[in-house]
């Protein structure tokens, strides 16, 4: 009776805070400081696992499929269309199939300028990935890779916006199956300033 209850939930709160972000059209007005958060899909990299499923054969884990959420401050220049982002977050990767999949997790700080046009805002910069782990299927040992540092570039839309980050992972221990990895990415997001 309530498992569609916390997507319904979910899909409803996200409506609304679209309904308001939308509605909100402050969030780049030169000389202010405002908060933002960013939440998005991604897809890209080599593989890093794999599991073989009863229904639907195999399923591989890649470094750059992902979903990720960062929040921070927005600091739009003053008398100018630039605006500077420094975020942080979390972003996770996993496979849909069940629990004990294989997953891979990394905490990335975002260091973004945007040109902004109206409704359209062009960024790039880097971003900067802490304690990037894979965690394999079942009981096995976490895989550590070094912190990385990567390029973003981005154009948004409104709240809309599609972002490609190019980055490559190197293993710190034992490698599962080679030592370093792109974990270069394509994704969609929603960036909302309040």
């Amino acid at each position: 009776m309530f498992k569609g209850m916390p997507m319904g939930l979910g899909c409803a709160l996200l409506l609304t805070v679209t309904s308001a972000a939308l509605a909100h059209d402050g969030g780049y007005a030169p000389g202010t400081v405002e908060p933002s958060l960013e939440t998005g899909i991604a897809f890209g990299g080599d593989r890093l696992a794999g599991e073989h499923a009863v229904v639907g054969g195999d399923n591989s884990l890649y470094a750059g499929n992902s979903a990720y959420v960062v929040f921070g401050p927005q600091f739009n220049f003053a008398d100018s269309h630039w605006t500077l982002k420094a975020m942080g977050g979390i972003q996770h990767g996993f496979l849909l199939s069940h629990v004990t999949s294989p997953t891979f997790t990394r905490y990335p700080l975002d260091l973004l300028l945007l040109d902004n046009h109206g409704d359209w805002h062009f960024g790039f910069g880097v971003s900067y990935h802490l304690n990037p782990k894979l965690r394999p299927q079942g009981d096995g040992p976490d895989f550590s890779f070094h912190n990385a540092l990567g390029g973003v570039l981005e154009a948004q839309y409104q709240i809309f916006g599609i972002r490609y980050t190019n980055i490559r992972y190197t293993s710190s221990g034992a490698c599962p199956e080679s030592c370093s990895y792109d974990g270069s990415t394509l994704g969609l997001y929603v960036n909302i300033v309040f």
